[in-house]
């Protein structure tokens, strides 16, 4: 598993190094990360600091219920699952990662989805976050298989 935190700066990426225990969201594309990677990304937000909120976006029509394999395995970790039109998603995590800055004074939003995708969200997610005169770090937990 890999994370790295893009700070608040001019988008350089860094590794996390941080004395000081932040407030962390970790949000999770379900087409991306499964069962495997669930704890490991967990992990390595509490690494950054608390864990406050974690949620794993599904798409509907995928058969996921509450009482599935994967439904029991996230309710065991603690993992919010949202149930979200598959066109949608990417709308839904960024509003997600607003709501948890603005309402739950999280500080690290942690993005575990498509390595294509991080960057688009990290921004639109930033922009929003700034709008709101919110000041928080985005820190990216990698796709399965990604080497540093």
């Amino acid at each position: 598993m890999f994370a790295q935190v893009l700070g608040s700066g001019v988008g350089t990426r860094h590794a996390m190094t941080s004395a000081v225990r932040k407030r962390c969201g970790l949000l999770m594309d379900s087409d991306v990360h499964g069962p495997s990677n669930w704890s490991p990304a967990q992990a390595a937000v509490r690494a950054e600091g608390d864990l406050v909120s974690a949620s794993i976006f599904i798409a509907d029509g995928t058969g996921y219920t509450a009482e599935s394999d994967w439904g029991l395995k996230l309710a065991e970790l603690g993992i919010e699952a949202k149930v979200v039109p598959a066109k949608e998603a990417s709308f839904e995590l960024a509003a997600e990662a607003l709501r948890l800055v603005t309402e739950c004074e999280v500080n690290v939003v942690a993005l575990a989805v498509k390595e294509g995708d991080f960057d688009y969200l990290a921004e639109r997610i930033r922009k929003g976050g700034e709008a709101a005169g919110c000041k928080f770090s985005i820190m990216e937990i990698g796709s399965p298989g990604w080497e540093v």
